[in-house]
């Protein structure tokens, strides 16, 4: 699951010429406990509740308090795993989310993690899981379905991911087969570009380390 797949549409964004004071008022309107600082689309920075409360008055303009806030974010296409790493690391309640141009599209709140993390960790199926790289040209299902049931295995789920101004797309794949090692040599040997390959007991291993320690964070 990617950063773009879990954007709240409605947490407001605010212009470093607003106050502080009209900042506390929409953190508390959409209880979030940060607010993202964006001018004409450019994300500049992330301001907390605790930092305006620390400054001696509240209506100051959050221009003049600009040179020591954090600029913590993810790119559209980075994964689940990561957006808790960094949301953990820098104990946000929101993380802005940036398109291949660095200009803010969106943030996701610890909210929508938490019912990410929940949705995966109820996948149960097992199966191993392939991350191919491809031309969209060379891209065809009905090859890669029979290079999968070639080895006595079938295929599950199917999804595609782009990245916008590429011809290069990401083709994902799960089988009903945890030992998925003669797949992937079939796929080396029709020259296939693997980015990476697991099982879902390893998925499912990893997703409960990740949302163990961010509850650990949350309850902080």
């Amino acid at each position: 699951m990617q950063a773009m797949e879990l954007i709240t549409i409605d947490v407001q964004t605010i212009s470093k010429k607003e106050s502080g004071q009209k900042a506390l008022s929409i953190m508390e309107e959409y209880k979030i406990n940060h607010i993202p600082i964006v001018e004409k689309g450019v994300y500049i920075g992330i301001i907390s509740e605790n930092e305006i409360l620390d400054w001696e008055n509240v209506k100051d303009k959050l221009s003049q308090h600009l040179n020591n806030i954090m600029n913590p974010s993810v790119f559209y296409n980075q994964h689940l795993f990561d957006i808790i790493e960094i949301i953990e690391k820098n104990h946000l309640s929101i993380i802005p989310v940036l398109d291949d141009n660095k200009k803010y599209i969106g943030s996701i709140s610890t909210v929508d993690l938490i019912h990410a993390i929940g949705k995966s960790s109820a996948i149960k199926s097992p199966g191993g899981i392939i991350v191919f790289e491809m031309n969209q040209s060379d891209y065809s299902m009905a090859e890669i379905s029979r290079i999968v049931e070639a080895n006595n295995a079938k295929m599950l789920s199917s999804y595609i991911t782009s990245t916008p101004e590429s011809t290069k797309i990401e083709v994902t794949i799960k089988i009903n087969k945890i030992d998925i090692s003669s797949i992937l040599k079939n796929f080396e040997r029709f020259n296939y570009n693997i980015k990476t390959s697991f099982s879902t007991d390893s998925i499912n291993k990893k997703i409960m380390d990740r949302y163990e320690s961010f509850m650990r964070y949350l309850n902080t």
